[in-house]
């Protein structure tokens, strides 16, 4: 297994593991609103009306657990070439979003481009999405990103955040790619490649 699959899983352990209190929470008011309904549709003459408002609030914990299952299923899965950078960040944003909010801060991101391929494999760009995320969201903050293409590459700058020191390992994956990944108390960015568009070069 080379570098870009080992530290994608590494930063996807670390995910899972900041969100695991976002998704414990629902399940478990699930459970406990499912109980509910079970013991007391046992007991003879409970009305319906009566067990409604526990099935309600246990639809919506559903609700609320459900797209982050999904996100986290659909990291699971290997990145489609080309890598369209808006399919990567789409579930990394719908756990990362949860974790912000859950902290008391948000994390909202623009996209400025329609253009959205990169040229890195998949893990790569995932693994330092991931990474950029992961140094800047923190409790009580309020991150805004932009998403932007200039002179040949692809922007994701994001601002607000906790300003953590982006992992050496991270770094030199960048590095070794053409990409630039750096953090401080300012601003994450991390500027990759674009993707030439297809019948972008000249015809002579």
């Amino acid at each position: 297994m080379g570098a870009a699959p080992s530290l994608w899983l590494g930063a996807l352990g670390r995910l899972a593991g900041r969100a695991a209190h976002e998704l414990k929470n629902p399940l478990n008011g699930l459970a406990l609103n499912l109980e509910v309904v079970r013991s007391r549709s046992a007991r003879a003459g409970t009305a319906a009306s009566a067990l409604a408002p526990y099935a309600s609030a246990a639809a919506g914990e559903l609700e609320r657990a459900m797209p982050l299952v999904e996100a986290l299923l659909a990291l699971a899965r290997p990145v489609a070439n080309p890598v369209d950078l808006r399919s990567v960040m789409r579930p990394l944003l719908v756990l990362y979003g949860a974790i912000a909010t859950t902290g008391g801060g948000s994390l909202d991101v623009v996209y400025e481009t329609e253009h959205m391929f990169v040229a890195a494999d998949g893990d790569t760009v995932r693994a330092l999405v991931a990474e950029a995320l992961d140094v800047t969201i923190g409790a009580n903050l309020d991150v805004a990103g932009r998403v932007g293409e200039s002179d040949g590459a692809i922007s994701l700058r994001l601002v607000g955040g906790a300003g953590r020191p982006v992992a050496t390992r991270m770094e030199q994956l960048a590095a070794e790619h053409d990409i630039r990944l750096n953090a401080d108390e300012d601003e994450t960015l991390l500027l990759m490649p674009a993707r030439a568009r297809a019948g972008a070069d000249s015809n002579t």
